[in-house]
Order: C-alpha cells, then sequence, then structure tokens
C-alpha cells in the first residue's frame, strides 16, 4: 500500500508541474462557468445596471424633458444624449447611423407630439433597435411603460375612462331618450340615472370576461392599445432571411478553423522529434521559413475550411454568402491567417504534442467562450466584453457580422481586419522569436 502511495504521489508530482494539464483540469472549466453562468444565471441584482440606450427628445413641451429624467434617474437605463467630448445633442440621424453601426443596440426617440399624446392619454415614442439584441428593447419598452405610467399617473385612468364612455355611448343615448318621453307626454318613467356598476356588466365586474371591443363592450386590451403607441423599427438586417444561422455559421466555423491549425504545432514537434527541421536546416532554411511555410499552409487550409462552412451553411439554411461574396472572401482569408497566427504561437510555447493538444484547448476554448463565437457578445456583461476585445476571436465575428448581418462591404469591415492583420503580425513575430531559439538550443 506504501509503494501504491508513492506511485501516486508522483502522479501529482507531475502534475503540479505541468501548468496545461492544471488549465485544463481548472482554468477552462472555471472560464466556462463564469461566461455560461453571467449569460443564462445573470448576474443578481446589478444584471441590468448598465444598460446604455440613445436617447433623443424632439419634444419641446414639458413632457418630453419630464420623461428623460425619470428614465436617466433608473438605475437599470444609461441614456445617452450625447457622444464623447461632443456636447450637442443626439438627433434621429446619427441615432440610426450609430445602431446601424452597432456601437449601441437601441434608440428611444420621443417624438414632437409627445407632450399633446400624454394630454390625450397616449405614450408616443419610436424605438430604433437591432433585432439580434432584443434584450436591450424589451427591457427598454417595459421600463419606458413603468417610467412613464409613474411620471403621468393619469396616463392610465385617462385611457380607461376614455373606453368606458365610449362603450356606454348607447347607454347615454336611452337616458336622454328617457327623459325626453319624460318631459313630452308627461309621465313617470323608472329612474334612468347610471351607477358605476351599471355601466359594466355583471359578469366583467367579477372577472370572469374581460368585454370585447368589437361588440361594444369595455376592453382593458383596447385601452391598453390607446395609451401604447409606441413604434418599433429595426435599422440592421431587413434583408437577412435567417438571422441567427450568420452568427451561428461564423462562430462554428471559427471555433474549429481554430482546432484545425492547432495542427501546427503538432507539426513542427514531430519534426523536430525526427530530425526533419534540422535536416531543413542543414539545407539552408532558416527558422522563420520553417514557421512561415506552416503559416502559409494553414492560410490556405483555413480559408478553404471557412468557405465550404459558408457553402455548406447557404446550402442548409440560405445563408447569404453571393450577397456578400467580396467582403465575405476578404474577412475569410483574414481571419484564417488571424487564426493560424495563434497556431503558430501555440507551437512555439509547446514542448510536447501532448503540451501542444492541452494548451490548444485552453486557448480555443477559452477565446471562444469570451470572444462571442459561441453566442452574441451582447449577451456577455460588460467585463467580459472588454476582456473580450484583445482576443483575436472577438475581430473575426464582429467583421463576419458586419458582412452578413449589417450588410457592409469591405470598405465597412477596414478596422476589424486592420486589427486582426495587426494581432496576427505581432503572434507572428513573437512565435519566429521563440521558435528561432528553440531550434538554435535544442538542435544545436
Amino acid at each position: 500500500m506504501k509503494r501504491i502511495w508513492y506511485l501516486a504521489r508522483k502522479d501529482f508530482s507531475i502534475f503540479v508541474t505541468d501548468p496545461v494539464a492544471i488549465g485544463l483540469t481548472f482554468i477552462v472549466p472555471m472560464v466556462m462557468i463564469l461566461v455560461f453562468g453571467f449569460v443564462f444565471g445573470g448576474q443578481g441584482k446589478e444584471a441590468l445596471s448598465e444598460l446604455r440606450v440613445l436617447a433623443v427628445n424632439q419634444d419641446s413641451g414639458r413632457a418630453g424633458a419630464k420623461l428623460v429624467q425619470s428614465l436617466d434617474r433608473l438605475g437599470e437605463l444609461k441614456l445617452i444624449q450625447t457622444i464623447g467630448k461632443d456636447s450637442t445633442k443626439l438627433d434621429s440621424t446619427r441615432a440610426v447611423a450609430l445602431v446601424k453601426k452597432g456601437d449601441y443596440s437601441a434608440a428611444l426617440i420621443i417624438p414632437a407630439a409627445f407632450t399633446d399624446g400624454v394630454k390625450s392619454g397616449e405614450l408616443r415614442a419610436h424605438i430604433l433597435e437591432d433585432p439580434r439584441d432584443p434584450v436591450t428593447t424589451g427591457v427598454l419598452i417595459g421600463l419606458l411603460q413603468k417610467t412613464s405610467f409613474e411620471t403621468f399617473p393619469m396616463l392610465m385612468p385617462s385611457a380607461m375612462l376614455n373606453g368606458m364612455f365610449d362603450s356606454s355611448a348607447t347607454m347615454g343615448f336611452d337616458r336622454d331618450l328617457a327623459q325626453i318621453i319624460e318631459k313630452n307626454f308627461n309621465t313617470d318613467l323608472s329612474d334612468s340615472g347610471m351607477t358605476f356598476g351599471d355601466m359594466l356588466p355583471e359578469d366583467m365586474l367579477l372577472g370572469e370576461t374581460t368585454g370585447s371591443s368589437d361588440s361594444g363592450g369595455f376592453s382593458m386590451g383596447a385601452a391598453f392599445d390607446k395609451i401604447n403607441k409606441i413604434e418599433r423599427t429595426a435599422v440592421v438586417g431587413e434583408k437577412v432571411v435567417n438571422p441567427a444561422v450568420s452568427h451561428t455559421t461564423a462562430g462554428t466555423a471559427v471555433t474549429f478553423m481554430l482546432f484545425g491549425v492547432g495542427a501546427i504545432a503538432a507539426s513542427l514537434l514531430r519534426e523536430m522529434r525526427s530530425g526533419t527541421a534540422q535536416r531543413l536546416l542543414l539545407m539552408g532554411a532558416s527558422a522563420g521559413e520553417i514557421l512561415l511555410s506552416k503559416l502559409l499552409y494553414s492560410i490556405i487550409m483555413g480559408s478553404f475550411q471557412l468557405f465550404v462552412m459558408m457553402v455548406y451553411g447557404w446550402l442548409i439554411f440560405s445563408l447569404q454568402i453571393w450577397d456578400h461574396l467580396p467582403a465575405m472572401l476578404v474577412m475569410i482569408i483574414v481571419t484564417a491567417a488571424t487564426m493560424s497566427a495563434v497556431g503558430l504561437v501555440i507551437s512555439a510555447l509547446s514542448r510536447t504534442e501532448e503540451q501542444a493538444g492541452g494548451l490548444q484547448v485552453v486557448i480555443i476554448l477559452s477565446m471562444s467562450a469570451i470572444g462571442g463565437a459561441m453566442f452574441p457578445s451582447f449577451m456577455l456583461p460588460n467585463v467580459i466584453k472588454l476582456v473580450s476585445k484583445v482576443t483575436p476571436v472577438y475581430w473575426a465575428m464582429q467583421g463576419f457580422n458586419d458582412v452578413f448581418w449589417r450588410d457592409q462591404g469591405i470598405a465597412g469591415i477596414l478596422l476589424e481586419c486592420g486589427i486582426c492583420i495587426g494581432m496576427a503580425a505581432l503572434m507572428t513575430t513573437v512565435a519566429v522569436m521563440i521558435f528561432r531559439r528553440r531550434l538554435a538550443t535544442e538542435l544545436g
């Protein structure tokens, strides 16, 4: 038994000296639990504390300014009326451009007739939305209605009384007719006065029916319809046939491409172990040339893999790849180059094939989870959104979303492409430096 314990302790000693094994055992599950917990489990009481929405007040009356002040005091909502150091208030044109660009998910437009609407018992508003983020718009509408009823307490009673008076118009006519008969025929009819109970049917008072506006009865739904004059306009994605597929296809393709480029590490390590790398050096090839040849191979294979996945999405889910072919091809090549550079870094840092495989899983799953490949980045909390911007997966996904969702051409993805290429260049340079030092040390 003592010998078994010593052998087990030997395995523990090996484990604690292997950072990749520790990462796979603890760090990766922690990252995945953290991300999925935030996305699907909420963030406690502070879940909506950072909901940022553009606000444009076109109303010159008192009600519009009062509503903006009330909304701005909410802890769940932050209204953005100016951008950066520019103190000029936003207008609807600029708000549309910012939502369309993807900087914000929704904009609240308070129309010029808002004050007049409140006076007549109507809540008039216009929301510009990015349908990829239904959460922001849904929460905004709920907060808008709640705050409006609190700020303008007569909205609901006004609509309800209007509905009651409309539905009791025939009752009023009957009462007037009875008074005319009594006056002209000098007779007394039964009391024609109306009470609140007389105006509504007994079953409605008892909650057994809500009434129907079609049959002339009072309808609570009709009252709400009268109050809520909130219009919604999708400023992006109008032409997308299958909205969810564009993100799913791109995200899955990028994630599995990362697993594919991880083969670079295994290939390099096999060549070093078998002596192939040393023979290539003796033939005049430099360490940089060996590594860059792997990069070229990975870019070509990765581009082909991504293109095949996009065609598959078109065949199965009608992904609109042919409408965006030039920009899509550019984004595919840039993504392949960037993810291949990730493979070079894994190659340079790994000492064995097993270590390369473990490091590959740690890096790929972490970047895919926080970079927006597994689910849209708007679902992530703000802290993780900030961290995700240092990953190449985030910028690749932003580029594909701009192509398929925002209908951007090559000019519209230059920022994402530039950042991805910059990351690829930096990672390739670092990988070449590390690999050259390793070859000099290990192969002489």
